[in-house]
């Protein structure tokens, strides 16, 4: 950075706070989709008529990359999320990949603001996944009878939702503060 672009400590730590969560918030989509994928193969044959077979022609076939191929899998084959949920997490992805790879240029020049509406759409796109992980566990067990089965949210959907409080209360606390570099 030169001298120019020099951020006040507070715009400065909200910059990398915020970084910091949209590494945190990768993660934990990235871990929400491809760990059950993984988890519901592991160590599982499937009998003849099965719609299954393995994890390397079911899921991995789909992309050379792990978590895109996870994606495929709960597009294309599960019907768990939709063409626009694929597309807000593959953004969350790039954003993610933007600021990982080129923090230092970005952070005088990443407005908060602009990215809500993906933590917005991330947020919605989550769940579902997460949601039907939750009603396929536990959704048959007859303690669980009279359940609101649409609103349930799994453990790692909780604190992904706690991710995106917090980038809220960063923007709000960045609109708030008197320095111009976020």
């Amino acid at each position: 950075m030169t001298q120019a672009q020099d951020p006040p400590p507070e715009a400065l730590a909200r910059g990398l706070t915020y970084a910091g969560f949209v590494l945190v918030g990768y993660e934990l989509v990235k871990d929400m989709i491809v760990g059950p994928i993984k988890l519901f193969y592991k160590d599982t044959t499937f009998g003849q008529g099965m719609p299954f077979r393995t994890y390397d022609e079911d899921v991995r076939a789909r992309h050379k990359n792990e978590f895109e191929a996870c994606l495929l899998y709960l597009r294309d084959f599960m019907e768990a999320v939709e063409d626009a949920d694929f597309d807000a997490i593959q953004e969350l992805r790039n954003h993610r990949n933007d600021l990982a790879h080129d923090l230092v240029r970005r952070l005088p020049i990443l407005r908060l603001g602009e990215y809500q509406a993906l933590w917005d759409k991330v947020d919605r796109t989550v769940f579902k996944p997460s949601n039907y992980r939750v009603r396929m566990e536990i959704g048959a067990d007859p303690e669980f009878r009279g359940i609101d089965w649409e609103i349930v949210k799994g453990g790692e959907y909780l604190l992904f939702e706690r991710v995106v409080e917090s980038v809220k209360r960063l923007k709000q606390q960045s609109d708030a503060a008197p320095e111009q570099w976020l």
